[in-house]
């Protein structure tokens, strides 16, 4: 749906709804002022008021939800959604007024009027919803009782199946009239040349300053690349993935690392604060004793003889310290503590170093497999698309057909993974089972990033549907400027403020 003409549906179901009991009325005199008036169409005062209002409450609910602060109050702010009400407002008389003088919706077509009575039905359920949602959300009633109550509702707030089709018609209409605008609209060789051109030196710049921008570009297949920087390579991978098991235990003592650090961090703070100079020096009259593990772990059915005994709770047994007379109560217990989370962490990381052997101990056979049939020439793209744990390398998946690209020093993957690609020879060459963090590594160069501009053939379709869209919004917003600006439509702000 056209963004103008969405919210041209939300101001007409506004202003159908302002007799709502929820909105306080002025005197029906001062509510009735003329305030714009675009040819035949007239807005009043209340109408403007009311959509003054909505849009107050609707922007502070939604900077609420961003924690974020927005006055009401401010004369600023409400001089300029005032003034955004009324340009709007003349802008939607104009357009409507357009659709009527163009009879677009004179005469529909059999699959046009099934699709605004199918939209039509689907928001009057949401309308309905609504009023469910708003009015009866603790009621007792239910089936027929519940309807009957919220069809009453709706009548008393003088919401009706017809606000609902009006407000679609309106949609329909301005839809329509954004498609008579752009109709002839069409990007010329010239243009799109000249759109082509623009694109390269920007891409050729922001490559050359930042080569990762190009990686991160192809390999998210967020927009289309103009232009290839040097020293890129395409490669493809088999990843061969830590069972769930194992992956589970390596994030959780992940984690505990990482909770120990931020506690070891907060306690040398402490003892900084303190005052405390040689924090080493009396960490070394600290004695922690750990309690080891004594249990395996099974990662699977006759495995465990593989696994070496890894613990996810660490026990310490004693903290003792030879501290002498020079080192205060408090001083002692900060230092105590300090090398308690040391201890901790330390073991935490010897038992992450255990669980990740143990993991790629439990996957070894599956890769030293793969990497068997490669070398007795298997196809590469079918044992990838059969033994493959990527999914980017999945079938679906744009990476799957084109492979990742890659340089030295490529920050967004795993840095086994760009020395492993990186340091094969040639194309077609592929690497050995390298270890990194989700499992083992096989990767394929597959071929060369030739540097310099992507043809334009190569970028024609997609640059030329960019263009186009661009055109046509400019088009479309220039035309309504210009039925605007010939409207001459009248404003009394006067009798707003009064």
């Amino acid at each position: 749906m056209h963004k103008k003409a969405l919210l041209a549906l939300l101001l007409v179901l506004t202003m159908l709804l302002s007799s709502c009991a929820l909105v306080e009325k002025d005197p029906e005199v001062d509510r009735a002022t003329q305030i714009i008036r675009v040819g035949d169409t007239v807005y009043t005062k209340g109408e403007i008021k009311d959509q003054i209002e909505y849009q107050m409450s609707y922007m502070s609910y939604i900077y609420s939800m961003y924690g974020m602060a927005f006055d009401p109050t401010d004369p600023e702010v409400y001089a300029t959604t005032q003034q955004d009400v009324i340009d709007f407002l003349i802008e939607d008389a104009v357009l409507n007024q357009k659709v009527t003088e163009l009879g677009l919706l004179d005469q529909l077509t059999e699959e046009e009027q099934a699709t605004l009575d199918a939209a039509v039905e689907e928001a009057w359920q949401s309308n309905l919803e609504s009023v469910k949602t708003s009015y009866f959300a603790e009621t007792e009633l239910t089936g027929e009782e519940l309807d009957a109550a919220i069809a009453a509702k709706c009548e008393e707030i003088g919401l009706t199946k017809e606000n609902v089709l009006e407000g679609q018609k309106i949609t329909l209409g301005q839809e329509k009239l954004y498609d008579y605008v752009i109709k002839d609209v069409a990007v010329t060789d010239e243009e799109l040349q000249k759109a082509y051109d623009i694109q390269v030196a920007s891409d050729k710049s922001t490559f050359l300053d930042n080569p990762s921008y190009y990686g991160s570009r192809v390999n998210n297949d967020t927009a289309e690349v103009f232009y290839r920087p040097a020293g890129y390579r395409m490669v493809k991978q088999i990843l061969v993935k830590f069972a769930d098991e194992d992956q589970a235990l390596i994030d959780e003592l992940n984690s505990k690392i990482a909770e120990q650090k931020a506690l070891v961090t907060a306690n040398e703070a402490t003892l900084t604060e303190m005052g405390v100079a040689d924090i080493d020096a009396l960490l070394s009259l600290v004695k922690v004793t750990m309690e080891q593990p004594s249990v395996a772990v099974s990662f699977g059915a006759d495995q465990t003889a593989l696994t070496d005994p890894v613990a996810t709770v660490a026990t310490v047994t004693d903290v003792s310290a030879t501290f002498d007379e020079t080192v205060d109560e408090a001083t002692a217990t900060a230092v105590k503590a300090l090398a308690e989370a040391k201890a901790v962490q330390a073991f935490y990381e010897s038992q992450l170093t255990k669980a990740t052997n143990n993991a790629f101990a439990n996957i070894d056979a599956e890769a030293d497999e793969i990497i068997a049939q490669l070398e007795s020439g298997a196809d590469w793209d079918a044992l990838m698309a059969e033994k493959n744990d990527d999914p980017g390398m999945m079938e679906g998946a744009a990476t799957a057909a084109t492979g990742y690209a890659v340089c030295d020093g490529f920050t967004s993957f795993d840095e086994p993974f760009v020395a492993a690609a990186m340091a094969l020879e040639n194309v077609g060459d592929f690497s050995p089972k390298t270890k990194g963090a989700y499992g083992y590594y096989i990767i394929q160069y597959t071929s060369n990033v030739e540097e310099g501009p992507v043809a334009l053939d190569d970028v024609r379709e997609a640059l030329t549907a960019s263009e186009l869209a661009t055109k046509q919004e400019t088009t479309y917003t220039n035309t309504v400027a210009q039925w605007v600006t010939e409207a001459n439509a009248k404003v009394d702000y006067k009798a707003l403020e009064d």
